[in-house]
């Protein structure tokens, strides 16, 4: 639901976190006698709990930055609710009730409706010019959806996998035509990136040990990515023609273009963070962007985003909840990489990976939408890999 109607979702995810406690509570012993399993949900409790803790320190009445302030408390509370799920993930009962496949097929059925929703909303918005349109799906702008299509495609390539059907790498193949032609009507540079090394990154460690498959894999994956470039090439001429102009802008200390100014938040960051080391408000964080101006009038670009956040998760971060917030956001990134190698979990490392790769451009936690993005796929990603991981274990 997330990618169609976020609000709705959010509600669906909340009850779910509700429906976790219980879970937890049942599960009380497994959990004390198995506490790594504790080390991601807790990360990702302290994150949230600080974010919240920090705009009821920081926020005064009538600010002229409440939209901020409360985008930042929704992603703090995500987060915490999410502690909630992950840790009932990985308990015993839930395993047991994804004993069949029947959660694999519903991210088929999910995947599809997705990737058919994209397609109509090209088509329906953009008719015979694919340029003049940015696939949203749901959402408030395209870069969410991009991310959101990478999350899903990903969870839909892991379990293609999982069923190891015969048809599996014909499957995948095909998948991965569809799925990088949803993310590229996006028009998402980061996403048209790097969606395509997580897929085949995906791919070959599942198949690391035939070499013959891997070898006739890479040459399909190469075959079809050209030619979904090649059929969609007036997106990806347009997106390298503004790529080329922001770069050359920004050399020539013109940073009021897309890739310029987030050039210019992570500096911005990095500077009016260094001033408040500990944390500071959002208005005094725009006091220093201001002094950062006088000094060097190339940063005006950053003006424009000063009421809501640096398109950077750690420099945005380090600029109001300083080197403790740095520490917890970088803690929860290790704590994902953790899970995965505890779980045995290829998916969920693979969106970890998603996660702290488009966080250097943008900032996936900030608010409800781009938190309830990530983490939703981050629970899926458990939830399709568990069951793996005990079979592999017994194996």
């Amino acid at each position: 639901m997330a990618p169609v109607i976020p609000e709705k979702a959010l509600k669906v995810f909340i009850f779910s976190a509700i429906i976790s406690l219980a879970v937890i509570y049942k599960n009380l012993p497994y959990l004390k006698g198995n506490k790594k399993q504790l080390i991601l949900p807790g990360m990702l409790l302290a994150l949230g709990l600080m974010q919240v803790i920090w705009v009821a320190v920081f926020k005064v009445h009538g600010s002229a930055f409440t939209g901020a302030y409360r985008a930042y408390q929704n992603g703090g509370k995500i987060l915490i609710f999410t502690s909630f799920i992950v840790a009932a993930l990985c308990c015993p009962s839930s395993r047991q009730l994804r004993a069949t496949f029947s959660l694999h097929y519903f991210i088929f059925l999910v995947g599809t409706g997705l990737y058919c929703y994209a397609g109509w909303q090209l088509y329906h918005n953009s008719g015979a010019n694919l340029t003049t349109y940015r696939v949203q799906l749901g959402y408030e702008n395209a870069t969410t959806a991009a991310y959101a299509l990478t999350f899903v495609a990903l969870g839909f390539s892991q379990a293609i996998i999982n069923l190891r059907s015969k048809w599996c790498i014909v499957f995948y193949l095909l998948h991965f035509i569809i799925s990088l032609s949803a993310i590229i009507s996006t028009q998402t540079r980061a996403a048209i990136l790097i969606y395509p090394f997580l897929s085949i990154f995906l791919f070959f460690i599942h198949f690391r040990h035939d070499r013959k498959l891997l070898i006739r894999a890479f040459f399909f994956f190469i075959f079809f990515g050209c030619m979904i470039f090649a059929l969609l090439k007036p997106i990806l001429v347009k997106r390298y023609s503004d790529f080329q102009h922001d770069l050359i802008s920004y050399g020539n200390k013109n940073s009021n273009t897309s890739i310029g100014a987030r050039f210019a938040m992570q500096q911005a960051g990095v500077f009016t963070g260094m001033s408040h080391p500990f944390g500071q408000s959002l208005e005094a964080r725009s006091n220093g962007l201001d002094e950062l101006i006088k000094l060097n009038p190339t940063f005006k670009s950053v003006l424009s985003y000063k009421n809501t956040h640096f398109h950077n998760e750690m420099a945005d971060t380090f600029s109001l909840k300083g080197i403790i917030g740095v520490v917890l956001l970088l803690g929860v990134y290790g704590a994902m990489l953790h899970a995965a190698k505890l779980n045995r979990s290829i998916a969920l490392l693979t969106i970890t990976l998603a996660i702290i790769i488009y966080g250097l451009s943008d900032t996936l936690l900030y608010d409800k939408s781009g938190a309830l993005n990530c983490m939703s796929y981050l629970c899926l990603a458990l939830m399709i890999t568990l069951n793996m991981a005990r079979e592999q274990n017994h194996e």
